[in-house]
């Protein structure tokens, strides 16, 4: 029963022997949402298009250039409010008669979830004139999301139905919670009408995976619906994965450029680069047959490896990192109060794919074998994901109103494109079981159809649009409050800011 069960999807519970970043076997951690624009109410009003701009305290981390042009003290406070729901696709498919596998129907899954952080706190102090410096604390990295939210409690990835016999299936139980902290400190210097930017961040990750809403451990389930019987072919196998950071507070860095091109109309020209840490990241592993007691469970941790186990010797140790970005953008005010951005931003998505873990093993019938595969032609394989990298167009707009009091009301606008960033998944061919794809071409699994099931529910996901809007007010020439809100397919956020001038 045991060989009959690895011959078509074998947990072997061991992580890669390369670093690995934030991905690995889990759809609830395909559609990360990096939450990479600006922080502030000002800049996510106008479409996070704000490194041109960057006059107020949140520029000690957009574009610690823009930090130069404080001529006074400032405060400044930011609260924003995360909502997440991404769209999770599966494939269904069924075997009838045996050995012939033809897709049914398709599903989708829209779980959601909820945050609210204290994105950004900060205090700019002018040294002397032309250079300022500013210590901050920011949240640039924030997703929650639990399968509890869907139907059934567990999101499913892909299902075969073997008819009377058994079926195929794989899921996913519980919860993620990521989240970046930093504290940071920039500084600022102008030169004529050429600004220069620079500050270190010192990074704190959490990086959990939770248990579902009712408790438990995050699991992995193969099989669910076959329970604990030991009459079929593919029986329930359990996975409990955990991780936990082991490196502590980790170094990167922001640099900025900003040009005053001209006083009229008045038109700028901005530039930042911001480096993130990488950060060590300890995976652990329980896995068993909910149906054989009598098999031991295979259970290990980063530096505490089964010596018993298939593929022994490879490490659960990795890593994971917040993308790098850079951006460029300009600012022009044509006429009265009336203020133009745009910007375009780069980030490097990919990094959350680098050295990707496979955490299960699976074989199969591969298309060159056509309809009579033998158990000699049968192909074992790991899964390797990859994201692209992405280029994000920024566009946004204000008009300020003033009044006699020297009370002003800017109203403000913007749209951004967030491209498809998501994991995608192929099956690799691992020959020499070293629990690493092997270099080549991916392997197409038709029976058990692996690689067709993975490319639906580890499909990079989708570009969309995302608008915003917002309001400002200057109140007496010394506090600024800003609310925004920006609504995408699969995201939302609203911001609430308020600095305070000396």
């Amino acid at each position: 029963m045991r060989t009959k069960a690895l011959s078509a999807l074998c947990l072997l519970a061991l992580i890669a022997a390369l670093p690995a970043a934030a991905q690995f076997e889990a759809p609830l951690l395909s559609k990360v949402y990096p939450n990479l624009v600006n922080p502030g109410g000002k800049s996510l009003a106008m479409g996070g298009a704000f490194v041109a701009q960057a006059d107020d305290a949140t520029a000690a981390y957009a574009n610690p250039a823009g930090l130069a042009g404080f001529g006074a003290w400032e405060l400044g406070l930011s609260g924003k409010n995360f909502k997440f729901e991404p769209r999770l696709t599966t494939q269904n498919y069924l075997e009838n008669p045996p050995g012939t596998i033809t897709p049914t129907s398709t599903d989708v899954y829209e779980p959601s979830d909820s945050a609210t952080e204290l994105e950004f706190a900060s205090l700019v102090i002018p040294v002397f004139e032309n250079f300022s410096l500013a210590a901050y604390r920011a949240v640039n990295l924030r997703y929650k999301l639990d399968a509890s939210e869907v139907p059934g409690g567990n999101y499913r990835a892909f299902y075969v139905n073997r008819g009377l016999t058994s079926s195929i299936s794989f899921d996913e139980q519980g919860g993620v919670d990521l989240r970046n902290e930093l504290y940071g400190i920039s500084a600022g210097y102008r030169v004529g009408r050429v600004s220069f930017g620079a500050g270190a961040t010192f990074n704190k990750l959490r990086y959990d995976l939770t248990g579902g809403a009712a408790g438990g451990p995050h699991m992995i389930i193969a099989n669910a619906d076959n329970g604990n019987r030991r009459d079929v072919p593919d029986p329930r196998i359990d996975a409990v994965v955990g991780t936990s950071v082991e490196s502590g507070t980790k170094v990167g860095w922001v640099a900025g450029l900003k040009i005053d091109i001209a006083e009229a109309p008045r038109l700028s020209f901005g530039a930042s680069y911001r480096k993130a840490p990488e950060f060590d990241v300890s995976y652990s592993v329980q896995a068993s047959y909910p149906g054989f007691p009598e098999l031991p469970t295979i259970s290990f941790a980063c530096g505490r490896e089964d010596p018993n186990a298939p593929g022994s010797g490879t490490s659960s140790c990795g890593t994971f990192k917040v993308p790098d970005d850079w951006s460029l953008g300009l600012s022009i005010a044509p006429v009265g109060n009336l203020t133009i951005v745009a910007e375009v931003q780069r980030v490097m998505y990919s990094q959350f794919n680098d050295g990707y873990v496979p955490l299960f093993s699976y074989t199969g019938c591969p298309a060159s074998a056509g309809a009579a595969c033998t158990a000699d032609q049968r192909v074992r394989t790991v899964s390797k994901g990859e994201s692209d990298d992405g280029t994000v167009p920024r566009v946004g707009a204000e008009y300020t109103f003033e009044f006699s009091s020297g009370t002003q009301l800017s109203l403000r606008a913007g749209w951004y494109r967030e491209p498809a960033h998501g994991t995608k998944v192929a099956l690799y061919p691992d020959q020499d079981r070293n629990r690493q794809p092997d270099s080549g071409s991916p392997a197409k699994l038709v029976n058990p159809p692996f690689s067709d099931a993975f490319a639906t529910s580890f499909n990079g996901g989708e570009a969309e649009n995302h608008g915003s809007f917002g309001i400002g007010m200057l109140i007496g020439r010394h506090l600024s409050l800003d609310l925004a809100a920006d609504f995408g397919k699969t995201s939302r956020q609203i911001v609430l800011s308020a600095f305070f001038r000396l």
